[in-house]
């Protein structure tokens, strides 16, 4: 390892450690620990904990495990855990959209009503990998195997095997092009996506979040290939878990698993494009949202049929479609949808993003394809040598615009830097 990357390593273990926030939260009458995404997004974010979990699992193990069990310590007894945990409540957070129904009125104050992707299997996985701690594995696993049973039991209205998503913003990716189909706006002006989600949380609100509500209006029930594919890989990482604690439960969440990777490959697979598309749900009826975005890509971590995987490359190395000049853009150049950039709010219309590189760049490591594997990686590396760590970047030229600057999540390019 040369100085310059031993120099940007330093750099990420940084600006982790510089964001960690610990103390005593009066309002949830508990101790916490948690790395926030940056100087601005103060709180603790559901999946960018998981990222930092990933990464400080490498170096600094133990702030990794105080961070999972921050995460977990919320946790409701249906295994729900909220998108955001405000530890210390600002006047501004009162503005924020509360979980009304299903846990007591002190704890609603001080988190979220949605999820976020469930990386929380692969988080505790890291840990393991990195330090063989069983004991903590044991501590914990039933607490994160509760949260997929919870996306299972509650998120899966037609018992297909998929979670169903009921705002853009649970699939981490909040304004992509794709979700402005399931919420008519055919001609994708952002603002118009903007306001009618909007319009949807008042409605979710007057309803008091209750699921069955939600579904039944059918205003957004989306089954998010990005999002399967993750769930599907955290169940993956639980059944490896638990070889080492219980071989049923490893061969049962396996088994899961599997069916989980069979039903991605059934309901999202779109022959006439070949590549894979989400599904949305209106009024009883499936239909596919053709908009070829990043989440199009993620079923190459999996492991799945050839004829898949090469399709998946194909679209990936199409220089027309998401192997721009800083790649992988998170929604392919030839569509319409395509932009805006870096100089807006409307995010994941169009940036480059680590975190999401970096999922796909697992997946090229699993399937053998080591020379694309290692161009992605050089062209990350590039735009951390050049930006530092970025929310997200121009495709074209590089540049994160008004993106948040020392952003916790673009620290998994060093993860890349870990396999050389």
């Amino acid at each position: 390892m040369d100085d310059k990357h031993e120099s940007l390593r330093e750099k990420a273990y940084s600006i982790l450690k510089k964001n960690i926030k610990k103390g005593y939260s009066k309002g949830l009458n508990k101790e916490y620990f948690y790395i926030s995404p940056d100087s601005v997004h103060y709180h603790q974010w559901f999946w960018d904990s998981c990222f930092h979990i990933i990464v400080m699992s490498k170096k600094y193990p133990e702030c990794a495990k105080r961070e999972l069990e921050t995460l977990l310590s919320v946790q409701q007894e249906d295994g729900f855990i909220p998108h955001i945990i405000f530890w210390k409540r600002r006047f501004k957070d009162r503005f924020q959209r509360w979980w009304e129904k299903e846990v007591n009125e002190n704890v609603s104050k001080y988190i979220t009503t949605e999820v976020q992707p469930p990386v929380i299997g692969i988080s505790l996985y890291r840990i393991y990998k990195s330090i063989e701690d069983i004991d903590f594995v044991v501590r914990n696993i039933n607490k994160v195997e509760k949260f997929y049973n919870y996306l299972r039991d509650k998120r899966d209205p037609d018992n297909d095997g998929l979670v169903s998503i009921i705002t853009p913003m649970e699939s981490g990716m909040d304004l992509s092009p794709q979700y402005d189909i399931p919420l008519e706006n055919p001609e994708h002006v952002p603002q118009t996506t903007k306001d009618k989600i909007t319009k949807m949380l008042k409605e979710y609100k007057d309803w008091k979040w209750n699921l069955g509500k939600i579904f039944d209006s059918s205003i957004f029930d989306v089954e998010d290939v990005a999002y399967n594919t993750i769930y599907c890989m955290g169940l993956e990482a639980l059944s490896e878990l638990y070889l080492n604690i219980n071989k049923q439960k490893s061969r049962e969440i396996g088994e899961w698993a599997n069916l989980v990777k069979s039903r991605i490959i059934e309901k999202f697979w779109d022959d006439d494009e070949k590549i894979f598309f989400s599904l949305s749900h209106k009024n009883g009826k499936e239909h596919n949202i053709r908009v070829k975005t990043i989440s199009s890509l993620f079923p190459i971590t999996l492991d799945i049929q050839d004829k898949y995987i090469s399709n998946i490359i194909n679209h990936l190395k199409n220089e027309k479609e998401f192997w721009s000049p800083y790649p992988i853009v998170s929604v392919s150049m030839d569509e319409p949808s395509f932009g805006p950039l870096t100089n807006t709010r409307f995010i994941w219309r169009g940036t480059t993003w680590i975190n999401t590189n970096w999922f796909i760049s697992s997946g090229l490591k699993r399937h053998d394809f080591d020379k694309i594997y290692i161009e992605l990686k050089d062209k990350t590396r590039e735009l951390i040598f050049k930006y530092g760590f970025c929310e997200y970047y121009d495709p074209v030229t590089g540049e994160p615009g008004k993106a948040m600057r020392d952003f916790g999540w673009s620290t998994l390019a060093v993860e890349m830097l870990n396999e050389d």
